[in-house]
């Protein structure tokens, strides 16, 4: 009689846990708010901060109104960066306060 049972890594099994919980998604997001230094670089990071991050909506407190021009400007390609250093898209809209 042949097994139903399939054998995976502990790793693997976990992995599909998370992503059929919806919290690969979640866990993600979380990444991009601890990493933003890192995602953005220090000129960004040093004017701005990203408050939340909820199903792709990034929203960001800006400093002042000239860097709050300058990053709607540049909306496109943070959001390019950002994901592609997380190499999946968890970023879809960013918006200022």
């Amino acid at each position: 009689m042949k097994s139903h049972w399939k054998t995976m890594t502990f790793g693997r099994a976990l992995q599909e846990s998370l992503e059929r919980q919806g919290l690969v998604r979640r866990i993600r997001e979380q990444e991009v708010l601890q990493r933003w230094n890192e995602l953005v670089g220090t000129a960004i990071a040093n004017h701005t901060q990203p408050t939340r991050l909820r199903n792709g909506v990034l929203w960001i407190q800006v400093r002042d109104a000239t860097w709050r021009q300058e990053l709607t400007m540049m909306r496109t390609g943070l959001i390019e960066k950002i994901n592609d250093a997380l190499g999946a898209s968890v970023v879809e809209e960013i918006r200022f306060r």
